[in-house]
C-alpha cells in the first residue's frame, strides 16, 4: 500500500514540474521564440521535415491543378515551378495550389524559412514559357498565431497576405484570368 502513496506522489510532482516547465515561457515575458512570441514549451503542432527524401511524398499528397515543373530545395529555402497549359486550369485553382505550396512550405514545416513559387504557362505562344506569377514568402515575416491560423486552413485576406508575400502577376496572368 505505501508503495502506491510513494507511486502516486512521484506522478503527481511530476505532473506539477511538467505544468510548471510548460508556464514558463509565459510567465517570463523577456524568453521569445525567433518570432518575436513567447517561447513554448510545449505545443500540439508537430513540426515536419522537408527533406529530398520526403519532399515528393509532401508535394504528390496534395492533389495540385498545375503540374509540377521544377522543384529545388536547399538548406531553408524551397523553389517551385509550376507549369499550367494554354487554358487547361482555372486561374483560381492554380492561386490556391500557390496557397497550398507556402502553407506546406512556410506553416507545416520546420525547416524551410523562405519560399519561391513561380506559375509557368506553357502552349503555342511562340514555342517558350511564360511566366504568370512569382510568389516569394519568408516565414519570418509571419508571427506563430499566423502560421497557426494558416495551419488551421483558415482563409485569409488576399489584403493582409500581400503584407507579408510579394505576389507579382503579368499581363498575361491579368488576360488569362479575363478569358475564365
Amino acid at each position: 500500500m505505501t508503495a502506491f502513496v510513494r507511486l502516486g506522489t512521484a506522478v503527481s510532482i511530476a505532473i506539477l514540474i511538467a505544468l510548471a516547465i510548460s508556464w514558463v515561457g509565459e510567465l517570463d515575458r523577456s524568453i521569445v521564440a525567433p518570432s518575436g512570441a513567447p517561447a513554448v514549451v510545449y505545443s500540439e503542432h508537430r513540426v515536419r521535415t522537408i527533406s529530398e527524401e520526403t519532399i515528393v511524398d509532401e508535394l504528390s499528397a496534395l492533389s495540385l491543378a498545375a503540374d509540377i515543373r521544377r522543384v529545388t530545395l536547399r538548406s531553408s529555402m524551397l523553389q517551385i515551378d509550376l507549369e499550367v497549359r494554354e487554358g487547361s486550369a482555372d486561374p483560381d485553382d492554380v492561386l490556391a495550389d500557390v496557397g497550398e505550396l507556402a502553407k506546406l512550405a512556410l506553416a507545416e514545416s520546420g525547416n524551410i524559412a523562405r519560399v519561391f513559387i513561380r506559375v509557368l504557362e506553357s502552349g503555342d505562344r511562340g514555342g517558350g514559357e511564360t511566366l504568370l506569377l512569382a510568389l516569394a514568402g519568408a516565414k519570418t515575416e509571419f508571427r506563430e498565431a499566423e502560421l497557426q491560423r494558416l495551419r488551421d486552413g483558415e482563409a485569409l485576406p488576399a489584403s493582409w497576405l500581400d503584407g507579408k508575400m510579394r505576389l507579382t502577376v503579368t499581363d498575361r496572368w491579368r488576360e488569362w484570368q479575363a478569358q475564365r
